[in-house]
């Protein structure tokens, strides 16, 4: 796509009759000879696209300039613009690369000819002075350019003879010049600014016009009736035969409606409304002030743009508030009831795009039903091919915008605040009634805030009639009363990348929709379930953040509302879960087969007393690899599974909390291993991996290493001895330590009590460092020490797993032997007693526990 550049020059400046300079001006550009206007403009930049070309502004250095500007495939134009008597003033230029081409192009040709070019030769315009005009530069005879074909220019007709004061009726004016260019075959028709035209019904364009109103104020001064529409009451047209090819370009269309006290209309009335036909634009125009209908109805349209346009201002006049869904721009069906001419032949609009426009309360009126939607359909006819972008959308009564029908639709870059109702929603009629087959939804990348009541964004089909193809990605969602994202009766939608932040209920809730993927949203202060996947079969929840519930759980799996339709084979993965009210995940009634994998629970702020919670009924399912650490949980609690008896690790293993980490209790075991471990004990060491017996030297205390959680209530330790049994004790106590070997608690002196051969012995918590205790809670979770000193004629053997020579064991952290001849057991209350460092015995691996 070639670009030429146009523009910048002294020359290209507008000015009136008088010399004057025009500021902010719009300028057409056109194909010089043709008169086909360019539509692809761009900045100097070459990237940057041009929606309407106009004059310097006042502010500007060089006010009422053309600047700099560049065109698609176009190497030659023709200005165009209005001068005051409404008269068109041209001129024609030649794109900058076209002149560099050829001055190149001769160049080349004299070198080759031994010869240069003479770029010193006396201007012949500086020799006889510059060409002057002394009035606006008209043209009787189309402009002709060299190389280029003369055709007809396009035909302007001025509006002439109005009053312009805002009460006169002005109708008769403004049509004759739409009459005169329809009876032309079309034109321009171009409605002189800085007055107010006062219209008391319809005026009437046809194919091939564009209406060019910018400055200009149209107003209802009716009752009954707004001000535009493409059609006489006595038309009739089938499918997309109406007239088209329209433009209403600019101008303030003031609807009039009367709200008790200002205003004349009080009927229910479009302002702008086009029926049965095709290729309409309405741009950079404001519609205001409407009474009960739409400002802008698009009805058995093929083509229809609203671009860069203001919708302000509405009111309910229908006395019993019947009319609060209206839209600002209702995208509609030739049907009875709601088209306004027949033929009824249910002609749907299509190829729809809204862009870049407001839609808002005016200075005494206060917002839309809706912005943008349809509120009509028929059985097997749907609004295709339906695009609203990048709109601005301040308040509506219900809906901001409301897809009722659309399929193959784009709704994207909109912000949306203060909708009584939710700010995007698409859904159909009842099937068994109106059957339609909807598809191809696309919501992304808009920003809702404030929704009053239903969701942010809404996407409903039927049990019988699911949507499929339907995507809500990337949109920010914050201060909601309802849900955030509401997915229901969709066939594998794709909910992702959305930030939510507060909702009074869900954060983002698939229902009936089997096969969803709800991935990477993050979702804040919901004020119900974070995430809900209600009877949806085969969900995945994967790599989200919650950071808070008000109530219930951060990942809901169970029945539909109606109480019977089952979730089932859901997999929830890597998403992490902070301050759940309950759960972080709950696989609810009849939750069958799940997969809970790699997933992060903190309790943090919350309230949750458990990271999962199961139902019975949800059999068959496993749960692996996860983090519910941190929450001073023990297995049990953190995971509580009722009687599900979920798969926690290889093998079909269901010990709890196998393959998943809790509170940093125990580094995750093997399988085995962890299938064997009693529950709620804590050990030096697995049972798996004894298969000998130690002897500790008399006199000396022991320290063997042990992981504990905090929070852990120990009231005993538990040591066993081996086939040795303890000849003529003297003293025997054990000890607890944390890992710079403080003592925490001890036990009693068990003096001379006997200690046989293979024999379980448990001792009771007598003393803590807070003085005569029978329990103590651990402070922190990580590494302890559980300490032995036997003091006997021949010492027990213990059973171990063995044990490491000194050189081995006494590396820091360490483990073996620490202080040696002792005897009675030490004070740990008061400035307590730490134990000596290692080295003082060999490393003795122990098997002990606590309870």
């Amino acid at each position: 796509m070639p670009l030429y550049t146009f523009g910048g020059t002294p020359a290209d400046v507008l000015t009136d009759s008088a010399g004057n300079v025009v500021p902010d001006y719009p300028v057409l550009v056109k194909v010089a000879g043709t008169g086909a206007v360019v539509t692809a403009l761009f900045e100097e930049d070459g990237t940057t696209p041009i929606a309407t070309l106009r004059s310097n502004s006042t502010d500007s250095s060089a006010p009422g300039a053309i600047r700099t500007f560049k065109a698609a495939d176009v190497a030659e134009i023709q200005y165009e613009y209005l001068d005051a008597s409404g008269q068109p003033v041209r001129w024609y230029q030649v794109g900058r690369e076209v002149a560099s081409g050829a001055l190149q192009t001769a160049q080349q040709a004299l070198d080759a000819a031994s010869s240069k070019l003479d770029l010193e030769t006396t201007d012949p315009q500086e020799a006889a002075g510059p060409v002057t005009f002394n009035g606006a530069v008209t043209f009787d005879q189309p402009i002709t350019a060299p190389n280029l074909n003369d055709q007809s220019a396009v035909r302007w007709f001025a509006v002439t003879g109005a009053t312009g004061n805002g009460i006169a009726d002005d109708r008769a004016a403004i049509q004759a010049q739409l009459d005169a260019a329809h009876t032309a075959g079309g034109g321009i028709v171009y409605i002189p600014p800085g007055r107010t035209y006062g219209v008391s019904t319809f005026l009437v364009v046809y194919d091939n016009t564009t209406i060019w109103a910018y400055g200009a104020t149209l107003k209802a001064i009716g009752t009954g009736a707004g001000l535009l529409r493409n059609f006489l009451s006595t038309e009739t047209f089938s499918g997309y035969a109406g007239h088209s090819h329209i433009q209403v370009l600019g101008g303030i269309w003031d609807g009039n409606a009367s709200d008790g006290s200002t205003g004349t209309v009080t009927a229910e009335t479009d302002v702008l409304n086009f029926v049965h036909c095709s290729d309409t634009t309405v741009k950079d125009a404001t519609v205001r002030n409407v009474s009960s209908a739409h400002a802008l109805e698009f009805n058995s349209t093929d083509g229809a743009k609203a671009i860069n346009c203001r919708f302000e201002g509405y009111r309910d006049n229908s006395g019993t508030s019947a009319r609060q869904f209206s839209e600002a721009i209702q995208i509609d069906i030739a049907k009875s009831g709601s088209s306004s001419i027949g033929s009824f032949d249910n002609t749907a609009s299509k190829n729809v795009l809204v862009m870049g426009c407001y839609f808002g309360p005016s200075s005494r009126l206060g917002v839309f039903g809706r912005a943008v939607g349809s509120h009509t359909v028929s059985a097997g006819v749907t609004f295709d091919n339906i695009q609203v972008i990048g709109n601005r959308i301040d308040g509506t009564l219900r809906e901001g915008i409301y897809g009722y029908g659309w399929r193959r639709a784009v709704i994207a870059d909109n912000v949306i605040t203060g909708t009584g109702y939710s700010g995007v929603q698409v859904t159909q009629p009842d099937p068994a009634t109106t059957a339609i087959t909807q598809h191809t939804i696309t919501v992304r990348g808009n920003t809702i805030e404030g929704a009053g009541t239903d969701s942010g964004i809404r996407v409903l089909g039927y049990a019988t009639s699911k949507i499929t193809g339907v995507a809500v990605t990337g949109n920010v969602i914050r201060s909601i009363t309802g849900n955030a994202v509401h997915c229901e009766h969709c066939s594998a939608p794709n909910i992702s990348g959305n930030q939510v932040d507060t909702t009074t209920s869900t954060g983002i809730y698939a229902h009936y929709s089997d096969a969803a993927t709800i991935t990477g949203n993050v979702i804040r202060a919901a004020g119900s379930n974070a995430l809900n996947a209600s009877g949806s079969v085969s969900v995945t929840i994967a790599g989200n953040t919650v950071d808070g519930t008000s109530s219930n759980f951060g990942v809901f799996i169970g029945q539909g509302a109606d109480g019977s339709t089952n979730a089932t084979d859901a997999t929830i993965t890597g998403n992490v879960i902070r301050s759940p009210a309950s759960s972080g995940i709950r696989l609810s009634t009849n939750a069958t087969g799940c997969l809970v994998v790699g997933n992060s629970v903190r309790k943090l702020t919350g309230s949750a007393s458990s990271a999962l919670s199961m139902a019975a009924s949800a059999t068959g399912c496993s749960v692996l690899n996860n983090d519910f650490s941190g929450n001073n949980w023990g297995a049990s609690t953190a995971m509580s599974v009722s009687t599900a008896a979920p798969v926690t690790g290889p093998g079909g293993m269901t010990a709890l909390p196998g393959s998943n980490l809790v509170d940093l209790d125990v580094v995750p075991q093997s399988a085995l291993e962890a299938a064997l471990r009693p529950s709620g004990r804590y050990e030096t060491t697995s049972r798996l991996r004894l298969g000998t017996s130690s002897t500790p030297t008399s006199g000396t205390l022991y320290l063997v290493p042990i992981w504990l959680p905090k929070g852990l209530i120990i009231s005993s330790i538990t040591f066993v001895s081996g086939g040795t049994a303890a000849g003529t004790p003297v003293n025997w106590w054990f000890t607890l330590h944390d890992s710079s070997r403080k003592a925490l608690a001890r036990t009693a002196d068990q003096l001379t009590a006997a200690w046989a051969a293979n024999t379980v012995k448990t001792l009771a918590i007598a003393q803590t460092t807070a003085g005569t205790a029978s329990s103590y809670t651990t402070t922190y979770a990580g590494l302890h020490y559980l300490g032995f000193m036997i003091k006997a004629t021949t010492n027990p053997s213990l059973i171990s797993e063995g044990s490491n020579p000194d050189v081995v064991a006494q590396v820091s952290p360490g483990f073996g032997g620490t202080d040696t001849g002792l005897s009675t057991p030490p004070t740990v209350s008061g400035a307590g007693f730490t134990a000596g460092a290692f080295g003082a015995g060999s490393g003795i691996l122990a098997y002990g526990y606590v309870s």
